[in-house]
């Protein structure tokens, strides 16, 4: 059994919050406990599937009274409350006689002292012994959480923590959490720019109100530039729009098509994507497609679009585009529901939204997927740039971070 330093026993509570656990031990024993350490953990499931986030608090108790304290459960049940009671009542009525006898009344307080030491030796074999965990481990896990890691990628490193470190190393937080800070770089893939012979089919896929559109446009005049500052010839490029949902979209990407003098076509089913890619493929370099955005449950009208993208000869490099402001759970459920389109890499929108990016490496770690651009505004061609380990590391909120290691170990941003 755990006790404190000073000797006292340590216990356990779970809750499905901070707050579960605070208002359970308040109806327990009021004010007279105090909440030693809280950790995240996940409860229930099927061999790892179905599992719920749950908070669990460890405590100990104050001094209550003179010479006792309210305890757990099994330390308070009726059982003991009434064996207690009745052997105490017993013992006074028995001492009554003669209770101004010294002898007696010692004998009445060595009973109940044995007593109450038997009870603590029944509570001590009833709660489990709690795991003690390291200052820097525990610290480790509050940084992560607080730049929106998921629990599952937080018990990953404090699990690794636990194994790798010593407890001399452990002791050096500047050195773990620098080991840490390398730990998560490892875990972020970042996808590498390929090749490709004309034509070069790029689609953009992703839920509603990512910035699909705005993005699109973005790569093609990144594609532009680039052929220039390498002094290569303009790339012949078109538009495809297969976007029914969004009142305007057609129109907004016809605008963007009109400054950088890119045709734009408009497609509603297979026939049309077909009919547009063999007539201009031996003299286009490379179609963009712009898809429909659809709720991310929305199962059925996903199926349909990747329907209308089916086409053999496409060879298609395929982007999901995902905003940095979405939550862990609701990205791995947009990742799911895409899987139809088998793209191999994502573009991470709205990063002027936010600066917490542990949600995005948590998920995209999870399910293996590699990063290709970031987008951190509205204009084109500028708000958009290619993918690095730094800029998600660089953002890491409490974390000491050395730019210089950062840039050897992982390249430059």
């Amino acid at each position: 059994m755990n006790t404190d330093d000073r000797g006292e026993p340590v216990f356990t509570l779970q809750g499905k919050n901070y707050d579960d656990c605070k208002a359970q031990l308040w109806k327990k024993y009021g004010e007279d406990y105090q909440i030693l350490n809280k950790k995240q953990i996940l409860l229930g499931g099927f061999l790892g599937f179905g599992q719920k986030e749950a908070i669990e608090v460890t405590y100990t108790l104050r001094p209550y009274g003179i010479s006792r304290r309210p305890t757990p459960d099994s330390y308070r049940s009726e059982t003991y409350s009434s064996d207690f009671q009745r052997n105490r009542d017993e013992l006074l009525r028995n001492a009554s006689g003669n209770i101004d006898s010294i002898k007696q009344v010692a004998q009445v307080k060595q009973s109940v002292e044995e007593l109450k030491d038997l009870l603590k030796q029944k509570l001590e074999m009833s709660v489990a012994a709690t795991p003690s965990k390291h200052p820097s481990i525990q610290k480790i896990e509050e940084m992560l959480e607080h730049n929106e890691f998921s629990f599952s990628y937080i018990s990953e490193i404090s699990k690794r923590m636990a194994s790798e470190f010593s407890l001399d190393q452990l002791d050096d937080f500047d050195f773990v959490e620098k080991t840490v800070v390398d730990w998560i770089g490892e875990t972020i893939s970042i996808h590498s720019q390929k090749t490709f012979r004309p034509p070069h089919v790029i689609i953009l896929v992703g839920p509603t109100g990512v910035g699909k559109t705005t993005t699109i446009a973005k790569i093609a005049a990144n594609l532009i530039l680039s052929a220039r500052d390498n002094g290569n010839e303009r790339p012949q490029m078109r538009f495809i729009s297969i976007d029914k949902t969004r009142v305007g979209a057609l129109e907004q990407l016809r605008n963007y098509g009109e400054i950088m003098e890119v045709p734009v076509d408009k497609a509603e089913t297979l026939d049309d994507v077909k009919t547009i890619y063999n007539q201009y493929r031996d003299m286009t370099d490379a179609f963009l497609i712009d898809t429909s955005g659809y709720s991310p449950n929305d199962a059925v009208n996903i199926g349909q679009m990747r329907s209308v993208l089916d086409l053999d000869d496409l060879h298609a490099d395929v982007y999901l585009a995902l905003s940095a402001t979405t939550k862990a759970r609701d990205l791995s459920n947009i990742i799911q529901n895409y899987e139809p389109f088998n793209f191999k890499s994502v573009i991470i929108t709205k990063c002027d939204e936010t600066k917490q990016y542990g949600n995005v490496i948590s998920v995209l770690h999870e399910k293996r997927k590699s990063i290709s651009y970031i987008t951190d505004g509205q204009k084109v061609p500028k708000n958009i740039q290619k993918a690095s380990v730094s800029y998600f590391l660089m953002f890491l909120n409490d974390f000491k971070i050395d730019r210089t290691h950062i840039d050897d170990k992982f390249g430059v941003k």
